[in-house]
C-alpha cells in the first residue's frame, strides 16, 4: 500500500508571517533536494531549521515527520505529524501521514480515526482510502480493505494501485475470478504495474500451473527488479515445478542472492563471550501456522542458563499461539512494517549472536534484513528447504535425509549444517484421539491429499493416476482445491489420465478440526511431489493414515522421506517411481496392514527422535555452537 513521501496538499491555516514562511519554504526545498538523494538525515536538518524559522507553520512539521518516517525513527515521526495537526486540527495530509505512521505502528484503530478525517478534510484523497484498506487488513478485516478499496476506486477509477491492491485482498478471500479481473484492470492502467503482474503469477501458481506463472513473474521483476517480496514469490514456485531440476532451481536462487549482495554491510562483530548464548528467530509465521507449530516446543525446551532467546516477529496478526511463544521467549520484537535499517539496528543493538531466518523465501520473510548481516552467525532453518540465495547467509540447517553428505553442497550458497535425526521437532498442538477406519469392504479405498493443491504437479499426478487405475474402486479426496477453474482443470487433468470425474471429490480450504477429521476418514494419503509435505506429512501420520514417500532428487523432494526414516517407518520409503506406486497399490489392497498401521503409527511416532522434543533442542544447541565456533 503506498504511503505518500511528500505532502500533497498544503494547510489551510495562514501560519506564520510572510516573511518567516519565506525562509521555510526555502528551507523545505533544500530538505526535498536532500530527500530526492536519498540523505534523510540531511533533510531532517533542514526541516527543523525551517521549524525553527517558522515555529507556527503547519508544513515544515510535516516535512520533519515525513523524513522521521524515513528513518524509521516512527513514534518520532507521529508526534511531528500531530505536531502539525496541533497548528491545524483540519489538515488532511497531516492526518493522512499520520494514520500511515500509525498502521506502521501497529496501532490500527486510531489510524482508522485519522484516515477518515483525512477523507473529511479532502474526499478526493485515494491514498487516505487505500491505507484505510492497510489498516482494516491488518486487522483481518479482508471486506473491509475490499469495501476501502472500492471505495479508492470510486475516487480514482484509473488508480492502478487501487487496483493490484484490490486484486491481492481478493485472492486472500479465495475470489480467485474477481482478483484476475482487479490485476488485469490495474495492468490496463498502468501496463507496468509490478505488483499486478506478480499477482497474476500468483494466481497460476495457487491454480497449479507455476510453470505458466514464469513468465509474468520475469515481466514483474523486469519492471521491479529490487522488489524482494517478487522475488522471493517467483523462487518459492520454481520449487513446485517437475520440469526444472536442482541445478536450475539453484541458479535462480544465486542470481537473487548476487542482486542483493551489494547492500551488504560488515557483519556485526560477536561480543566478548557472555553467560549465554544469545539466538534470535525471525519470522512472520508466529501464530497458528506450521513453522511456529514446529517452533513451540523448541522455545520451551532451551536450555535458559545457557541460551537467550530473541523472537523477532514480522507480522501484526496474532491468537493464543502468538501469546504462548511471547511468554516463553525471554525477549520478543514486533518487526512488522519496520524497515530494514530499522530492524538491522535493533538486532545489533540486541547483540545477537546467531540469527535465525524460518522463513527463506515464503510469505513474511526478511531476508532483506540478512542481507545487512546484522549478526555474527545467520542460519536459515524450518520454513524453506533450499537455499536462500544469500551469500551472508552462513547456514542452511537441514538433515541427512534432505541433504546427505556430498549430495546437495552445489546447490546451497549455505553451508548445510545437519541436524543428526530430522530438521523438525514435533509436537501435536491439538489433542485428538483416534477413530477406528470403517470395516474392510464397507467402501471403496479411500486415498487422500492434504498438502497445497500447487504442489500437485503433473508428474505428480501421473504416479497418482496410476495407482487410481490399478485400484479401480477406489476414490480421490483432493482437499484445499480453489473452486472454479483450478477444480475443473484439476478434473481435466486427473480425465486425461484415464480417471473419470466421478472417482475424484475436490474441497476448498476447511477449519483445522475439519480437516483432522478429513485426514482420519481416508485409508492412504499420497504426498505431493517434487515438493513434499512436511507438517501434513507428520499430522496424517500423527492420526493413523500411511503415507508413502518417494525419495525426490531435490532437498524439496525428500521431506517426507526424512519423517519416514526418522520415525522408522522404512517400510514406507519408496526409492523409485515405480516402485512408490506398488506401495500404495499393496497397502490398498492389504486391509489388514491397514489397520496395523491405524493402530502403530502414532505410538511409533511418539517413541520417534521427532517427538523427543528435549533431544532435538540439545542437538540444535549444539549446532549453534558449533556455527559459533566456526566463524
Amino acid at each position: 500500500m503506498g504511503i505518500l513521501g511528500r505532502l500533497l496538499g498544503g494547510s489551510k491555516k495562514s501560519g506564520p508571517a510572510p516573511e518567516s514562511r519565506e525562509e521555510a519554504d526555502r528551507l523545505i526545498a533544500r530538505g526535498q533536494q536532500s530527500e530526492d538523494s536519498g540523505d534523510f538525515a540531511a533533510a531532517e536538518a533542514r526541516y527543523r531549521e525551517a521549524i525553527a524559522a517558522a515555529p507556527s507553520y503547519p508544513r515544515a512539521h510535516i516535512n520533519l515527520g515525513n523524513a522521521l518516517h524515513k528513518l524509521g525513527r516512527l513514534e518520532d515521526a507521529a508526534a511531528s505529524h500531530r505536531a502539525a495537526l496541533d497548528l491545524d486540527p483540519d489538515y488532511a495530509g497531516a492526518h493522512f501521514n499520520l494514520g500511515a505512521v500509525l498502521v506502521q505502528l501497529g496501532d490500527n484503530a486510531l489510524a482508522k480515526r485519522h484516515l477518515e478525517r483525512a477523507l473529511e478534510s479532502n474526499p478526493g484523497m485515494a491514498d487516505a482510502a487505500i491505507m484505510l484498506a492497510t489498516a482494516c487488513e491488518a486487522e483481518q478485516d479482508l471486506p473491509g480493505a475490499r469495501a476501502q478499496l472500492e471505495r479508492a476506486l470510486s475516487i480514482d477509477p484509473r488508480h492502478a494501485g487501487a487496483a493490484a491492491n484490490l486484486g491481492t485482498v481478493l485472492v486472500e478471500m479465495g475470489e480467485i475470478g474477481a482478483a484476475e479481473e482487479s490485476f488485469r484492470e490495474s495492468l490496463r492502467f498502468d501496463p507496468d504495474c509490478a505488483q499486478a503482474l506478480a499477482g497474476l503469477a500468483r494466481i497460476d501458481v495457487q491454480r497449479g500451473c507455476a510453470r505458466e506463472a514464469e513468465e509474468a513473474f520475469r515481466t514483474a521483476l523486469q519492471k521491479n527488479p529490487g522488489d524482494t517480496l517478487v522475488w522471493s514469490s517467483f523462487l518459492f514456485s520454481l520449487n513446485l515445478r517437475d520440469d526444472l531440476d536442482a541445478q536450475s532451481v539453484a541458479r535462480e536462487h544465486f542470481a537473487f542472492g548476487e542482486l542483493f549482495a551489494g547492500g551488504a554491510r560488515v557483519p556485526a562483530p560477536r561480543k566478548s563471550p557472555r553467560s549465554r548464548i544469545r539466538v534470535g528467530y525471525v519470522s512472520g509465521d508466529l501464530m497458528k501456522h506450521p513453522v511456529a507449530l514446529f517452533l513451540r516446543p523448541v522455545l520451551a525446551s532451551h536450555d535458559r542458563a545457557q541460551f537467550e532467546i530473541f523472537c523477532y516477529s514480522n507480522s501484526r496478526l496474532e491468537d493464543e499461539l502468538t501469546v504462548e511463544l511471547r511468554e516463553t521467549s525471554d525477549h520478543w520484537r514486533s518487526i512488522a512494517g519496520r524497515e530494514d535499517p530499522w530492524v538491522e539496528a535493533l538486532i545489533r543493538a540486541d547483540e545477537i549472536d546467531v540469527l535465525v531466518d524460518l522463513s527463506g523465501h515464503t510469505a513474511g520473510n526478511r531476508l532483506a534484513v540478512f542481507a545487512r548481516r546484522p549478526a555474527p552467525v545467520q542460519a536459515t532453518w524450518l520454513g524453506y528447504l533450499n537455499t536462500t540465495g544469500l551469500q551472508a547467509m552462513d547456514f542452511r540447517i537441514c538433515d541427512r535425509h534432505t541433504d546427505p553428505e556430498g549430495a546437495t553442497e552445489a546447490f546451497n550458497t549455505e553451508s548445510l549444517a545437519r541436524l543428526p535425526h530430522s530438521q523438525w521437532c514435533y509436537s501435536p498442538y491439538y489433542d485428538l484421539p483416534l477413530k477406528a477406519l470403517p470395516a474392510a469392504g464397507s467402501r471403496p479405498v479411500t486415498f487422500g491429499s492434504f498438502n497445497q493443491f500447487a504442489k500437485v504437479s503433473n508428474a505428480c499426478l501421473d504416479l497418482w493416476a496410476a495407482i487410481l487405475r490399478e485400484v479401480p474402486d477406489s476414490c480421490l479426496r483432493m482437499h484445499g482445491v480453489p473452486a472454479g477453474e483450478a477444480a475443473e482443470r484439476f478434473h481435466a487433468r486427473l480425465e486425461q489420465r484415464g480417471v473419470p470425474r466421478p472417482r475424484a471429490t475436490l474441497q476448498g480450504r476447511t477449519g483445522i478440526l475439519d480437516f483432522f477429521a478429513a485426514i482420519e476418514d481416508v485409508d492412504i494419503a499420497l504426498d505431493s511431489m517434487p515438493y513434499n509435505g512436511a507438517t501434513t506429512t507428520l499430522d496424517t501420520l500423527w492420526m493413523g493414515v500411511p503415507v508413502v514417500a518417494l525419495r525426490g532428487t531435490r532437498a524439496i523432494g525428500r521431506g517426507t522421506c526424512s519423517i519416514a526414516c526418522a520415525a522408522g517407518f522404512t517400510e514406507l520409503v519408496a526409492e523409485t517411481p515405480a516402485e512408490y506406486v506398488e506401495r500404495n497399490i499393496h497397502l490398498a489392497r492389504d486391509s489388514r496392514a491397514r489397520i496395523a498401521l491405524r493402530h502403530s503409527l502414532r505410538p511409533k511416532l511418539q517413541s520417534s527422535p521427532l517427538m523427543d522434543t528435549g533431544r532435538f533442542t540439545r542437538d540444535l544447541e549444539a549446532l549453534y555452537r558449533k556455527m559459533l565456533a566456526a566463524r
